[in-house]
């Protein structure tokens, strides 16, 4: 986000406090004058005022999908709360037998005071949960901007209350700055991210959640798997983006002729498509995945559609625990050997994998085989007589993403245009 528009989303809530303050004090001014006795109507006032405003910050609209429209519907009352007192304050000035009555009064105190401050009350909580949820994390609410506003209001109206024979005059000017203000906070809105946790893990400390993020301006939508704060896996929802994931462009450029066996290993893979692409599109493979947390196999078959379950399959497994330690208990040898790199990253990136384990993963490649580790490279490789690396990169947004093939010496490597949007960085150079 740019220094521009947290400068501007500063602007909306200012504007509600100026006019949060004009109405608190153009009903003190308007019903102190009816009341019998100073102290008491003072403080039965501000008592009203300050309640409603309290209520309508805690009756802040949770998180969904529809809460622009529910700020904008806040929005549109807050102005007819703000258009009922100024008609209100005009008939009070213009009959004064209004004031009169304690009907009269308490009408006055309701629509004149009670009314505007809970309606911007319930403004300043919309903004506040939109803020929330905006995916930029903790960070401070529009209430020091509504506080600023507040300030202006009151000494505005404490300038120009007394000069006025009409005092809901200025409800008018607060009616006219809140709208100027929804205007801008509608702008501020089309820049928002929406961030809508769908699914979570609250059975580990893991932290394992699914959210949906929308861009409301772009109409830019994905589907995200976090662990913690780090992503697993990303999808589009909007379907502008037809990149495919490295895995599978990598995974599609090494596979063999359909009648080959193939036998494929993904450490990290619990919420891969890569396991599911293999026995789609190869009838004689087979996929082992090794996992570290089963709530990232879960969520990733329930909302990513990785077909995923834990325990052994016709054609595809998966184990859960330490990566290390099912490392070590592997048997045979591959002829893929794939390293999400995304799930080592909880446990510090690279070397969140031993380096023994690392050894062993080297040692299950066949002499015929690749192990891919991507989408950030493992700066720690085994040097081993007469194996290659082939180094791919390619640009993503939020960054590179670079991939490492180790091949084994009796492995071919494919052209590699075959790599769907990967160049080459380097390549071919056998480690001595």
């Amino acid at each position: 986000m740019t220094g521009l528009r947290r400068r501007a989303e500063w602007m909306p809530p200012l504007l509600v406090g100026v006019a949060c303050a004009t109405a608190a004090e153009v009903a003190i001014g308007v019903l102190l004058y009816a009341g019998a006795g100073l102290m008491r109507s003072l403080s039965t006032v501000l008592v009203v005022e300050a309640s409603a405003l309290a209520i309508g910050l805690w009756s802040a609209p949770g998180p969904g999908p529809d809460l622009v429209r529910r700020l904008r519907r806040r929005w549109l009352l807050c102005m007819v709360s703000f258009l009922a007192a100024a008609f209100y304050g005009t008939s009070w000035s213009v009959l004064q037998e209004l004031g009169g009555t304690a009907l009269g009064q308490g009408f006055g105190l309701a629509i004149m005071a009670a009314l505007p401050l809970y309606t911007c009350g319930a403004v300043l909580g919309g903004m506040t949960t939109a803020r929330l949820t905006d995916g930029r994390g903790p960070q401070a609410g529009p209430g020091a901007a509504a506080a600023i506003g507040a300030a202006i209001g009151f000494a505005i109206t404490g300038v120009m209350l007394p000069q006025s024979s009409v005092p809901s005059y200025m409800l008018i000017v607060s009616l006219m700055l809140l709208s100027i203000g929804g205007m801008w906070y509608w702008a501020v809105l089309g820049a928002r991210l929406h961030i809508e946790v769908k699914a979570s893990d609250s059975a580990t400390a893991s932290g394992v959640r699914v959210e949906e993020r929308r861009l409301l301006a772009d109409g830019v939508a994905s589907r995200v798997l976090l662990e913690g704060r780090h992503v697993r896996r990303t999808i589009d929802l909007s379907g502008e983006s037809a990149v495919v994931p490295w895995d599978l462009a990598v995974a599609r450029g090494l596979m063999p002729p359909l009648e080959a066996p193939w036998r494929v290993l993904v450490v990290g893979g619990g919420a891969s498509p890569l396991p599911r692409m293999v026995v789609r599109e190869h009838p004689a493979a087979s996929v082992d995945v090794l996992e570290r947390v089963e709530a990232v196999v879960e969520l990733g078959r329930d909302h990513f559609e990785t077909g995923l379950h834990v325990g052994p399959g016709e054609r595809s497994s998966v184990a859960v625990g330490n990566l290390d330690d099912l490392v070590e208990g592997l048997s045979g040898s591959y002829d893929l050997v794939v390293v999400d790199s995304a799930a080592l990253e909880p446990l510090g990136g690279a070397e969140g994998l031993s380096r023994r384990a690392k050894t062993a993963l080297r040692r299950r490649v066949s002499a015929g085989g690749v192990l891919v580790w991507g989408p950030n490279v493992d700066p720690v490789t085994e040097a081993v007589d007469g194996w290659s690396t082939l180094t791919l990169t390619r640009a993503r947004e939020g960054g590179q993403e670079e991939v490492v093939l180790v091949a084994g010496p009796d492995a071919a490597l494919p052209s590699t245009d075959l790599f769907e949007g990967f160049r080459v960085l380097n390549g071919g150079a056998a480690i001595t």
